[in-house]
Protein backbone atom coordinates (compact mmCIF):
# COMPACT_ATOMS: atom_id res chain seq x y z
CA UNK A 1 0.00 0.00 0.00
CA UNK A 2 1.22 3.80 -0.96
CA UNK A 3 0.65 6.54 0.82
CA UNK A 4 0.52 9.76 -1.54
CA UNK A 5 0.43 13.41 -0.93
CA UNK A 6 -1.64 13.91 -4.14
CA UNK A 7 -3.90 11.51 -5.98
CA UNK A 8 -3.02 10.30 -9.35
CA UNK A 9 -5.19 10.47 -12.05
CA UNK A 10 -7.69 7.32 -12.43
CA UNK A 11 -5.59 5.80 -9.13
CA UNK A 12 -7.45 3.68 -7.30
CA UNK A 13 -8.03 6.07 -3.87
CA UNK A 14 -8.83 3.23 -0.96
CA UNK A 15 -9.36 5.63 1.60
CA UNK A 16 -8.43 9.10 2.16
CA UNK A 17 -6.78 10.13 5.17
CA UNK A 18 -7.12 12.80 7.94
CA UNK A 19 -5.25 14.26 11.27
CA UNK A 20 -5.54 17.17 13.68
CA UNK A 21 -1.70 17.62 13.47
CA UNK A 22 -0.12 14.93 11.79
CA UNK A 23 3.67 15.52 11.73
CA UNK A 24 4.67 12.21 13.39
CA UNK A 25 2.08 10.68 11.22
CA UNK A 26 3.59 12.05 8.02
CA UNK A 27 6.57 9.87 8.59
CA UNK A 28 5.26 6.71 10.48
CA UNK A 29 1.84 6.06 7.96
CA UNK A 30 3.94 6.16 4.91
CA UNK A 31 6.22 3.41 6.07
CA UNK A 32 4.29 1.24 7.68
CA UNK A 33 2.13 1.19 4.93
CA UNK A 34 4.95 0.18 2.27
CA UNK A 35 5.30 -3.13 4.14
CA UNK A 36 2.11 -4.15 3.03
CA UNK A 37 2.37 -3.58 -0.60
CA UNK A 38 -0.46 -6.54 -1.20
CA UNK A 39 -1.82 -5.00 -4.41
CA UNK A 40 -0.76 -1.77 -4.54
CA UNK A 41 -3.49 0.09 -3.82
CA UNK A 42 -3.09 3.91 -2.60
CA UNK A 43 -3.98 6.30 0.66
CA UNK A 44 -4.49 9.71 0.09
CA UNK A 45 -2.82 11.97 2.88
CA UNK A 46 -2.47 15.60 1.54
CA UNK A 47 -0.26 17.36 2.99
CA UNK A 48 -2.21 20.51 3.52
CA UNK A 49 -4.97 19.42 5.58
CA UNK A 50 -8.27 19.70 4.23
CA UNK A 51 -9.90 20.94 7.39
CA UNK A 52 -8.44 23.10 10.25
CA UNK A 53 -9.63 20.98 12.88
CA UNK A 54 -7.86 19.28 15.61
CA UNK A 55 -8.44 16.53 17.94
CA UNK A 56 -11.43 14.64 17.31
CA UNK A 57 -13.30 17.47 15.57
CA UNK A 58 -11.20 16.11 13.05
CA UNK A 59 -14.41 13.90 12.13
CA UNK A 60 -16.51 17.19 11.58
CA UNK A 61 -14.55 17.73 8.29
CA UNK A 62 -15.46 14.54 6.94
CA UNK A 63 -19.25 15.58 5.41
CA UNK A 64 -17.27 18.41 3.92
CA UNK A 65 -14.74 16.90 2.50
CA UNK A 66 -17.01 13.91 0.85
CA UNK A 67 -18.62 16.80 -0.91
CA UNK A 68 -15.52 18.34 -2.35
CA UNK A 69 -13.97 15.15 -3.03
CA UNK A 70 -16.09 12.53 -3.10
CA UNK A 71 -14.60 9.70 -1.38
CA UNK A 72 -16.64 7.71 0.80
CA UNK A 73 -13.96 6.04 3.18
CA UNK A 74 -11.88 7.56 5.38
CA UNK A 75 -9.04 6.85 8.18
CA UNK A 76 -8.97 9.48 10.87
CA UNK A 77 -5.82 9.31 13.26
CA UNK A 78 -6.09 10.96 16.68
CA UNK A 79 -3.95 10.94 19.59
CA UNK A 80 -5.23 9.00 22.53
CA UNK A 81 -4.85 12.35 24.64
CA UNK A 82 -7.64 13.96 22.11
CA UNK A 83 -10.22 10.80 22.35
CA UNK A 84 -13.56 10.41 23.93
CA UNK A 85 -15.99 7.33 22.86
CA UNK A 86 -18.78 9.45 24.72
CA UNK A 87 -17.57 12.59 22.49
CA UNK A 88 -17.49 10.56 19.20
CA UNK A 89 -21.19 9.26 19.37
CA UNK A 90 -22.18 13.34 20.28
CA UNK A 91 -20.51 14.15 16.93
CA UNK A 92 -21.68 11.34 15.10
CA UNK A 93 -25.22 12.27 16.42
CA UNK A 94 -24.96 15.98 15.16
CA UNK A 95 -23.02 15.45 11.71
CA UNK A 96 -25.24 12.11 10.29
CA UNK A 97 -29.00 11.08 10.51
CA UNK A 98 -27.94 7.84 10.47
CA UNK A 99 -24.65 5.97 11.36
CA UNK A 100 -23.24 2.83 13.50
CA UNK A 101 -19.94 3.03 15.53
CA UNK A 102 -18.28 -0.53 16.14
CA UNK A 103 -15.04 -1.77 17.25
CA UNK A 104 -12.76 -0.88 19.57
CA UNK A 105 -9.85 1.15 18.01
CA UNK A 106 -9.98 1.11 15.48
CA UNK A 107 -13.61 2.47 15.53
CA UNK A 108 -15.46 2.30 12.54
CA UNK A 109 -18.18 4.89 12.10
CA UNK A 110 -20.68 3.41 9.04
CA UNK A 111 -23.22 6.09 7.78
CA UNK A 112 -25.54 5.25 4.11
CA UNK A 113 -22.35 6.57 2.34
CA UNK A 114 -19.77 7.07 4.52
CA UNK A 115 -16.80 4.51 6.39
CA UNK A 116 -14.70 6.37 8.84
CA UNK A 117 -11.58 4.39 10.57
CA UNK A 118 -10.34 6.28 13.60
CA UNK A 119 -7.10 4.89 14.61
CA UNK A 120 -6.63 6.30 18.35
CA UNK A 121 -3.03 6.70 18.80
CA UNK A 122 -1.06 5.80 22.26
CA UNK A 123 -1.49 4.27 25.65
CA UNK A 124 -1.98 7.82 27.49
CA UNK A 125 -1.22 10.28 25.23
CA UNK A 126 -0.02 9.75 21.72
CA UNK A 127 1.53 8.41 18.61
CA UNK A 128 5.15 8.98 20.24
CA UNK A 129 4.21 6.13 22.35
CA UNK A 130 4.11 3.49 20.06
CA UNK A 131 7.22 4.58 18.08
CA UNK A 132 8.87 4.34 21.68
CA UNK A 133 7.26 0.95 22.06
CA UNK A 134 8.57 -0.14 18.49
CA UNK A 135 11.96 1.22 19.45
CA UNK A 136 12.07 -1.42 22.65
CA UNK A 137 10.79 -4.19 20.67
CA UNK A 138 13.63 -3.64 18.21
CA UNK A 139 16.66 -3.22 20.11
CA UNK A 140 15.40 -5.58 23.18
CA UNK A 141 15.88 -3.13 26.04
CA UNK A 142 14.12 -0.15 27.05
CA UNK A 143 16.00 2.69 24.92
CA UNK A 144 12.92 5.20 25.16
CA UNK A 145 11.72 5.76 28.93
CA UNK A 146 7.59 5.14 28.28
CA UNK A 147 5.95 5.19 31.76
CA UNK A 148 6.92 8.67 32.79
CA UNK A 149 7.70 10.57 30.13
CA UNK A 150 5.38 13.44 28.30
CA UNK A 151 5.39 13.24 23.96
CA UNK A 152 8.07 16.26 24.10
CA UNK A 153 10.57 14.05 26.34
CA UNK A 154 9.76 11.13 24.15
CA UNK A 155 10.08 12.54 20.69
CA UNK A 156 13.47 14.05 22.40
CA UNK A 157 14.46 10.65 22.84
CA UNK A 158 12.82 9.13 19.56
CA UNK A 159 15.11 11.37 17.65
CA UNK A 160 18.48 10.31 19.84
CA UNK A 161 17.98 6.64 19.73
CA UNK A 162 17.49 7.50 15.98
CA UNK A 163 20.67 9.08 15.42
CA UNK A 164 22.49 6.85 18.16
CA UNK A 165 21.83 3.72 15.77
CA UNK A 166 22.72 5.75 12.44
CA UNK A 167 19.60 5.63 10.87
CA UNK A 168 19.13 9.45 9.91
CA UNK A 169 15.26 9.48 9.87
CA UNK A 170 12.31 7.60 11.07
CA UNK A 171 10.72 6.33 8.36
CA UNK A 172 14.10 4.78 7.39
CA UNK A 173 14.20 2.90 11.30
CA UNK A 174 10.53 1.99 10.91
CA UNK A 175 11.36 0.31 7.14
CA UNK A 176 14.09 -1.63 8.80
CA UNK A 177 11.84 -3.02 11.39
CA UNK A 178 10.42 -6.44 11.81
CA UNK A 179 6.59 -7.14 11.01
CA UNK A 180 6.17 -8.63 13.87
CA UNK A 181 7.54 -5.89 16.24
CA UNK A 182 5.74 -3.07 14.03
CA UNK A 183 2.59 -5.29 14.67
CA UNK A 184 3.12 -5.32 18.19
CA UNK A 185 3.23 -1.59 18.68
CA UNK A 186 1.28 -0.31 15.87
CA UNK A 187 -1.38 -2.83 16.43
CA UNK A 188 -4.45 -0.35 15.24
CA UNK A 189 -3.01 0.99 12.84
CA UNK A 190 -1.50 -1.53 11.10
CA UNK A 191 -5.27 -3.55 11.43
CA UNK A 192 -6.50 -0.73 9.52
CA UNK A 193 -4.20 -1.46 6.80
CA UNK A 194 -4.58 -4.96 6.66
CA UNK A 195 -8.64 -4.28 6.86
CA UNK A 196 -8.11 -1.46 3.68
CA UNK A 197 -5.69 -3.94 1.68
CA UNK A 198 -8.13 -6.77 1.76
CA UNK A 199 -11.01 -4.60 0.36
CA UNK A 200 -12.51 -5.77 -3.38
CA UNK A 201 -13.16 -2.90 -5.12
Amino acid sequence: MRVLIQSPTGADIIALVLTGDGRTEEKVLPAIAKRYNGRDKILLFPKRPLSKKTGLNVIKSVPEVYELTGHTRYVILIDKEHFDLKKLDEICKDLFKDYVITGSNPYVVRTNTLEVHIVVQGEKFAIEEWVGKLINLELGREEVKLEYSDVKSLKSQIMTVIRTYGYKTLTKFILSCKLENLETAFKPLVDTLKYLEEIEE
